[in-house]
């Protein structure tokens, strides 16, 4: 646990409390088999507690109760983090102590091996989530989730409809242009272009290239409302999948694709199955790629452009739906022979290469 959490402990846990003690019990009957996160660590904490709220969401969407067993001081920096106090606040979710059991029958899901977890009541199914940058084989990826603010307006018919309401036109990015976004890191620990040198590259070629439709939008000069954003998309035949600051993976790609916006990405081979060049996506590499992707954009058909929206929308439903995802681990439906479910979202790994390596 980082000091800073240690020294916020006093203020935090008060709103902890508060959270919890205000919160509206939830009207809804779930019966499905209970989801629990049983934390050991602070390793969830990263993105402003967002994979707390998104499972939350997504364990209400498909009927199941939603557990999480911690330590005080880690509820309290939960209750910090702006998405971790989304999820306390969830009249479906139960915060445990440490010492009290989860349901007989819960999948546990648990930031430590499973070897390593000495709890009692650890649920009849327990899965490691192996937090870091690497993606391991013979092993489900949870998808990364969209943005907690956009989840709450997005349902699987309301996505679906969205698909083929507009006449989509134009190359589009539309997101935060921060310098924390410029990092070299980018290039160096991941070997892809920042987001801000794509948009430095973007912005030549429309430059030298005046016909060309593409938007480059700055959130904090023109801001999107969550309730717009998925309608304001599906507007758009390509979205620009820039990374995030610290790691590749970003959610814009994932709200992209659930309403059929082609992502034009240079890191299409960090999801999985891998994003394909010229059937669900645009892939390049490089500046010079970037530029040669934007040509063939334009050589493509319409009955092509459709296609590949299809493509991309049918990808989201096969392989980012956090939903399906999830009820999918509940139900023990995926390989999960290992025991392990990797979240590859951030810039280093929190497990160990040479536990990896022995398994």
């Amino acid at each position: 646990m980082q000091l800073k959490n240690i020294v916020r402990f006093p203020v935090d846990i008060r709103r902890a409390k508060q959270i919890l003690a205000s919160r509206v019990a939830s009207t809804e009957t779930l019966t499905q088999r209970p989801i629990a996160l049983d934390l050991y660590t602070d390793q969830m904490l990263f993105d402003c507690g967002r994979h707390f709220a998104s499972l939350a969401h997504h364990s209400r969407e498909i009927g199941s109760p939603f557990f999480v067993r911690g330590s005080r001081l880690l509820l309290a920096s939960v209750a910090r983090k702006i998405h971790g106090a989304e999820m306390l606040a969830e009249g479906h979710t139960t915060w445990l102590r440490p010492d009290e059991p989860l349901p007989s029958e819960a999948v546990a899901l648990c930031d430590v091996p499973i070897s390593q977890a000495t709890r009692l009541g650890m649920g009849s199914l327990q899965i490691e989530m192996m937090i870091g940058r690497d993606i391991l084989p013979q092993r489900p990826v949870m998808p990364y989730p969209m943005h907690p603010a956009t989840l709450r307006h997005s349902d699987t018919a309301s996505r679906v409809a969205l698909r083929s309401e507009f006449a989509r036109d134009a190359i589009l990015f539309a997101g935060s242009q921060k310098s924390k976004y410029g990092h070299q890191k980018m290039n160096q620990s991941f070997g892809v272009l920042s987001r801000l040198h794509i948009l430095e590259v973007l912005r030549e070629f429309v430059s030298e290239n005046a016909t060309i439709p593409i938007r480059l939008q700055d959130s904090a000069e023109t801001p999107i409302s969550s309730s717009q954003w998925l309608p304001f998309l599906a507007q758009h035949r390509f979205f620009v999948c820039c990374p995030g600051a610290a790691q590749p993976m970003c959610h814009n790609l994932i709200e992209a694709m659930s309403v059929g916006t082609i992502p034009l990405i240079e890191y299409g081979d960090r999801l999985r199955p891998e994003l394909s060049d010229g059937e669900n996506a645009i892939c390049f590499r490089g500046a010079d790629g970037l530029r040669d992707a934007i040509d063939r954009i334009h050589q493509l058909t319409a009955s092509q452009l459709d296609e590949m929206s299809r493509s991309a929308a049918a990808f989201y439903d096969n392989h980012l739906c956090g939903k399906t995802f999830l009820a999918a681990v509940r139900d023990d439906t995926l390989d999960l022979t290992q025991r392990q479910i990797v979240m590859p979202f951030h810039s280093e790994n929190f497990f160990t290469l040479p536990r990896l390596q022995a398994a």
